[in-house]
């Protein structure tokens, strides 16, 4: 039986939810039995191998689904590999001011559990009619979204989690 690894995400505009599939597509390439989750959905950690936990960052701050995830299942992440991402337009740009924008913004997870390897830092989708203020008083068509993710990037800090998990790869 493949190990099983699981990729909780929250998300606000289905951002967060395509990259969670891109890195459980990654795994599933590796014969690993991946499967991404919204965190809301998610009941038990039971059956698990691995867990990689993501959200996106607005306004300096991850989710609050996030958050409450990693609360509500802190004992159970403690015993088996973490891994995490963030996602936000603040890592287009990866300074290291960026950097620890990042970083400080996944405090709520990183402060309560302990994380396997490099923390994933993506791009992400903005679209402002997405943003509420904007969003309130111009109009805005597709063409004016900009996509930043770099799925070659997340594919190959998919690709990492195994050695960085300890767990070979089928």
């Amino acid at each position: 039986m493949p190990p099983r690894i699981l990729i909780a995400y929250a998300t606000k505009h289905e951002t967060t939810r395509e990259i969670a599939d891109a890195i459980a597509a990654t795994l599933k390439e590796q014969g690993i039995d991946a499967e991404a989750r919204h965190v809301g959905t998610v009941d038990t950690l039971s059956g698990y191998d691995g867990f990689v936990i993501g959200s996106p960052i607005y306004m300096g701050k991850i989710l609050k689904e996030a958050k409450q995830f990693v609360n509500h299942f802190a004992d159970a992440l403690h015993e088996r590999p973490v891994a995490a991402f963030a996602v936000g337009m603040s890592c287009k740009d990866l300074t290291d001011e960026n950097c620890r924008k990042v970083e400080t913004a996944m405090e709520p997870v990183t402060g309560r559990i302990r994380i396997r390897g490099e923390m994933g830092m993506f791009a992400g989708r903005m679209n402002p009619s997405f943003v509420p203020v904007i969003g309130r008083f111009m109009r805005y068509d597709e063409a004016k979204t900009e996509d930043a993710r770099d799925w070659e990037a997340i594919r190959a800090w998919a690709g990492r989690l195994l050695e960085w998990f300890g767990i070979a790869a089928k």
